[in-house]
């Protein structure tokens, strides 16, 4: 991603802002379609300042929280130390290719979450290769999302197209989905 991109997210985590709070109906609603077992392995792409991953530790997930802001990695270890080492946190960008590969073993997680993130990469199917190639067999995508028909014009750009939850689901083997709250983000859970 562009470095004008990488310094505005990093002044936006260094001053401790976030995006929509996790809440325990989030959480709830997750395990619901997870199932979730003590011991698994989570990842958490785009982790901004922690939430996700901490409710995924919650869940009884062993979890990895990435992000390319050096200040979020950081938010994320300052606010959650006393959670290691359920919770670990590194700077990882997500879009290269190579980075991952070397950083993030294949086949090595249950669950990859993409918390308000899809819509900000820029290679939206490198992303959902990379998601498969880390999965176990069985393992499941959770991508939240807010949808662009459901936001005022000004910030569809922040949302998927229908035509861009189609490519993405297309090529998994099984899929559902749910609404935080009507009308509002949705999430896609998306098995391999």
């Amino acid at each position: 991603m562009a470095t004008v991109e990488r310094e505005r997210w990093e002044g936006h985590f260094a001053v401790g802002h976030g995006f929509r709070r996790v809440d325990d109906e989030e959480t709830r609603l997750l395990a619901e379609h997870l199932t979730p077992s003590p011991g698994q392995r989570a990842l958490d792409v785009g982790c901004g300042l922690g939430g996700c991953a901490a409710a995924l530790a919650g869940l009884g997930y062993r979890t990895l929280a990435v992000d390319w802001a050096d200040a979020s990695v950081a938010a994320v270890r300052d606010r959650y130390a006393d959670v290691e080492p359920r919770i670990a946190a590194r700077r990882l960008d997500f879009e290269d290719d190579l980075a991952v590969r070397d950083q993030l073993p294949s086949n090595s997680f249950h669950l990859v979450t993409m918390r308000l993130v899809l819509a900000f990469l820029t290679d939206r199917p490198g992303a959902a290769e990379r998601v498969r190639r880390l999965l176990v067999p069985g393992g499941a995508w959770v991508v939240t999302t807010p949808l662009a028909a459901r936001l005022p014009e000004e910030r569809r750009y922040i949302g998927l197209t229908a035509q861009d939850v189609a490519d993405l689901i297309d090529g998994w083997g099984q899929g559902s989905w749910y609404d935080l709250e009507a009308g509002g983000v949705r999430c896609l859970v998306l098995r391999k």
